[in-house]
Parts: structure tokens; sequence; C-alpha cells
């Protein structure tokens, strides 16, 4: 008996027939596979879109949520302070004026390349720009958050960095005596957290009459108290840290101070993206800037007590 292997065309579909298979049940058979096939992939692609969705609706969570840590939208903002000199290349001795569009709005600034804050010189008059310089400042009015961050960089041909003179005491170091600090390492708003120490040293020997008693290069500890990644809505990252004390030589020198450093925000990105069709909610899932503390960033602290100093360090 002569077998034969037989194709049959069937709904678009080349079905292959086995010796002595019956054609019709054949493609039969192949339509309900690719049937099971398609109804497989539809219901993957269901899952798929379920999950998609689920995470979809824990990023806007996530994004209310920050955006409800910084009153984003309960709150209206005061307006960002405005700098009447551009950032570049400025002559010596050029003045900075700063203002700030929103009435009774108090100003603050550093020069530093810190964070400003409430605690940071407050605007009362022209800053003299007389070496490179950069510059950031926040405004504050009544009823109002704090403005977003102005930063300008400006740049004095032949600057030359401040000079960082010993403390010279007469074998009492003097409540108030402010103390130059640096940061010997650096720290990221993505790893960090609250009660992470930071490393700086001295920066200034401190005298008693010519013998050094406490030398430049000595370290201090600092405590971190705030650290937050960026977050959802532009937030972001921000670090806090405090100094305590100072020990060297058998002696501890109680110390106040301490900077905020704040990442990159990106609220009007944010902002202008929820103004897009389409975009809308998913824009909020816009992340901030984490924030960085750089190694060699100035930090000044002052003394908090009058401390006896002992001669006993070398020359």
């Amino acid at each position: 008996m002569r077998r034969t292997l037989g194709i049959v065309l069937f709904g678009g579909l080349a079905v292959v027939c086995g010796f002595g298979q019956d054609p019709t049940t054949a493609a039969m058979q192949a339509t309900q596979q690719a049937n099971e096939a398609a109804m497989q992939a539809n219901q993957q692609a269901m899952q798929a879109m379920q999950q998609a969705s689920t995470d979809a609706m824990r990023a806007n969570q996530q994004a209310m949520d920050d955006a409800q840590r910084t009153n984003t939208f309960s709150v209206p903002m005061t307006r960002q302070p405005r700098f009447s000199v551009d950032s570049g290349h400025v002559s010596g001795g050029t003045l900075l004026r700063i203002t700030c569009p929103t009435h009774y709005a108090v100003i603050y600034y550093t020069t530093d390349g810190w964070t400003p804050t409430t605690a940071s010189a407050r605007y009362t008059g022209p800053i003299v720009i007389d070496r490179d310089t950069s510059i950031q400042a926040i405004a504050i009015a009544p009823d109002l958050t704090k403005s977003l961050i102005s930063r300008a960089d400006y740049q004095v041909a032949g600057s030359k960095p401040e000079a960082v003179l010993p403390v010279a005491t007469d074998g009492v170091l003097r409540i108030g005596t402010p103390l130059r600090l640096v940061t010997a390492g650096a720290v990221d708003s993505k790893t960090a957290q609250v009660g992470d120490k930071l490393t700086l040293t001295l920066e200034q020997n401190v005298l008693v009459g010519d013998h050094i008693v406490i030398p430049r290069g000595t370290t201090v500890e600092a405590t971190l108290t705030h650290a937050d990644r960026a977050g959802h809505v532009g937030v972001p990252g921000d670090l806090v840290f405090e100094v305590h004390d100072l020990v060297a030589n058998g002696l501890t020198i109680p110390l106040r101070g301490g900077e905020t450093m704040e990442g990159v925000n990106h609220y009007k990105k944010t902002f202008g993206l929820l103004m897009v069709p389409v975009v809308g909610v998913a824009a909020l899932a816009t992340h901030g800037g984490d924030a960085t503390i750089q190694p060699g960033m100035p930090v000044t602290v002052s003394v908090t007590a009058d401390t006896p100093l002992a001669p006993t360090a070398s020359r």
C-alpha cells in the first residue's frame, strides 16, 4: 500500500498531515493549538499590564507622599531670589545685590558651597565679589514655604584662596572663637544614614604663645543628623551634620557648628511636565538629585566654652 505525506491549506495555515492522517482532522488540531497559544499570549499580556498598573500606582503614591513631605501642593512657595550680576567672569570689587519678587521675603545666602538655611548669613546689603565665589541663596516670606535655591558662580582674574591664619591664644581658647575645619571625605545621600560619622580636619594651628598645642590636620568627627535620598516630584536628597567637639592631646574642646547639603531639585521640570498632555501624573515620578558632600569643603565652627590649653605640643 502506498503512503503519502500531505500538506493542506486550512484557514491560512499550512498543515502537514502524517502518513494516513485525515487532512481535516490535522487542520482542526492545528487550529486548536494556535488558539491555545493565542489565549496564553493574551493572558501573559494581561498579567504584564496588571503589573505595570500596580507599579504605576505605587510610584504615584510615593510621589504624592514626597509631595506631602515637602508641602509641595499645600502651601505656596516663596519666589526664587534674583542676582544683579549673571554668573561668569567679573572684576574684583563687583557689588552683587540679591532681591526677591515676593514681598517681605527674607533672603539667606552662603558663599562656600553649602546649602543656605535660616541659620546662614542674612542678606542685608550688597556683597563684594573680590575672589572666585560660588553663591547660593534662598528666600522665605511670611506664610509661605522657602523658595527654590538660586545659584551663581563668579570668577575673578588673579583670585587667590582666602588665607587661613593660626589661632593665637593666651592659654585659654575663648568662647565664641571660630575654628576653620575642612571635610576629609565624600558622603552621598544615596547611601548615608542618620548617625553616620563624617570626618573633618582642623585647617589651622591653635597656638599658646608661639607653641602649637593643637596642630593643623587634627581629626574632628561630625555626626549626620539628617539623611534623605532623592525622591519623586523632583524632591532632592539632603544631608545635615553637626560638630560637637574636638579631642586632641588630652583636651576636649566643645564646639557648635554644622552644615546642610541639598541636591539639585527638579520641581520646575516636574510641574512643567504636569502641564503636558498624556504625560500628566507620570511626571510625578521625576526624581530630584542626591546630595553629595565633597572632600575639601570648608566648615566654620565656634567654641562654646572657655577651654584652658596646655602648651605641650611641638613647635
